[in-house]
């Protein structure tokens, strides 16, 4: 009687090869790239979006800081010492006199000394940039406008500028706006 041996039993029992091609390989690794790709790119957003989120957090506590001080002196604010142009710098720092007995002269350096104090710090925690301050005082009610400007990249792409300068200042040209975004509040003193 004849008896096949067992390796032709083993080739007999497998019609096919079992395995990977190459072409399924290369597609797996291509699906791969794919999705590390699209976790780079995900990963970058989320720096994006938390760089953006803490410029935002920055200029929101900045502008309760300026808040806070024109309120502590309402006859500064009233005076209207508390404006700040898009093209002011900080004012020379003044030797502040405890016993200066006119009132209108203590407020107006009270307020040019919270103005130094705070666009410097506008300057050092956002570099580049910029505030715009509006007050109104009246008999009812005591309104300040501040808008934070700061160099943003996305400023400069057409489809995106609408979306970060939407916010700017109205009177301010085009020009002056050029790669800027912006941030405005509100308060009421």
């Amino acid at each position: 009687m004849y008896r096949p041996s067992t390796d032709r039993l083993r080739l007999a029992a497998r019609p096919y090869a079992h395995g990977s091609s190459l072409i399924e390989v290369l597609i797996a690794i291509l699906l791969l790239c794919i999705g590390l790709l699209a976790m780079a790119r995900l990963s970058s957003a989320a720096v994006a979006h938390q760089k953006s989120a803490q410029v935002r957090l920055t200029a929101q506590a900045l502008t309760q800081r300026y808040v806070d001080l024109a309120r502590i002196n309402l006859y500064g604010f009233d005076l209207g010492a508390y404006d700040i142009g898009l093209s002011d710098k900080p004012p020379e720092a003044l030797a502040l006199n405890a016993d200066e007995t006119d009132t209108k002269t203590a407020a107006e350096q009270m307020a040019s000394e919270a103005r130094r104090e705070w666009l410097t710090a506008v300057g050092g925690a956002l570099p580049g940039g910029q505030a715009v301050v509006i007050t109104r005082a009246g008999a009812a009610v005591r309104e300040i406008d501040v808008w934070i400007l700061w160099p943003e990249a996305a400023a400069n792409d057409g489809d995106l500028r609408a979306a970060v300068q939407d916010a700017c200042p109205a009177h301010l040209d085009e020009d002056a706006l050029a790669g800027m975004a912006c941030l405005h509040f509100r308060s009421s003193l």
